[in-house]
């Protein structure tokens, strides 16, 4: 008889138990669905800027394509690895695009283009200017390094603007602030006195013998362009490619 009475016990314990199997293997099951769902989301998210240059075209294109990724991603998947960095110490350096832009911490080209190491020469000074100093660099980037492209960029919410509006003199910002403020003559706002500052330094580059007989010959393209800080987007002047 206490065989009987038993049975029924000994069987919903039996059933519980695979019950609780059941639903601890269906968690187990989810939790490695929703792990294998975070780390294909991550890959999938993972792009890389690897379009070909050979042209100026080409240049501007991968600007365009690094620009893009950077808006749209949490961080820098360009190529910084020790085998590169041992093949461009070894082999030396072959950049696609020269960017001149200003020093603001906030600007950061590598990573505004998605770049890695050997993709960029970058020459940055307050204010993005060209004096005889940068337009050296921007030739040696076009002539000896073989960059396809030369952008100058300015920014908004540009400190070095808005020294040269206020008339900020000390020390030797004070070379900063004329320098600048000899290009921004009639500017209404920052905005405009950034647009006229970019413009400004553009046209200098465009002074350089070297730059010029290069653009004649199809070699490069020099184009302007303006960084906003809000929504990571570097907006292209298209009128300015030649």
């Amino acid at each position: 008889m206490l065989k009987r009475e038993l049975l029924p016990i000994i069987s919903a314990r039996l059933t519980s138990r695979k019950k609780t199997g059941i639903l601890y293997n269906m968690k187990i099951k989810i939790g490695f669905l929703a792990v294998l769902s975070i780390v294909i989301s991550g890959c999938l998210s993972i792009q890389k800027n690897d379009l070909p240059v050979h042209s100026p075209e080409q240049a501007l294109q991968k600007l365009k394509r690094g620009n893009e990724i950077y808006i749209n991603s949490r961080r820098n998947n360009a190529d910084i690895s020790k085998r590169l960095r041992h093949d461009t110490a070894n082999n030396g350096q072959r950049p696609y695009a020269v960017i001149v832009t200003c020093s603001d911490s906030r600007v950061p080209p590598e990573h505004i283009f998605t770049a890695g190491i050997g993709d960029l020469f970058v020459i940055r000074t307050a204010g993005n200017i060209v004096d005889n100093i940068a337009l050296g660099s921007i030739e040696y980037g076009v002539k000896h390094l073989g960059a396809k492209i030369i952008m100058i960029m300015g920014h908004d919410h540009c400190g070095a603007i808005a020294a040269a509006m206020e008339g900020l003199v000390e020390g030797h910002i004070t070379d900063i602030v004329r320098e600048i403020q000899s290009g921004i003559e009639g500017a209404v706002d920052a905005t405009e006195a950034e647009r006229f500052n970019i413009a400004h330094n553009y046209r200098k580059a465009r002074e350089s013998i070297i730059v010029r007989e290069l653009i004649e010959l199809g070699e490069i393209t020099i184009i302007q362009g303006k960084y906003d800080m809000y929504t990571g987007k570097a907006d292209f002047i298209e009128s300015a490619v030649h």
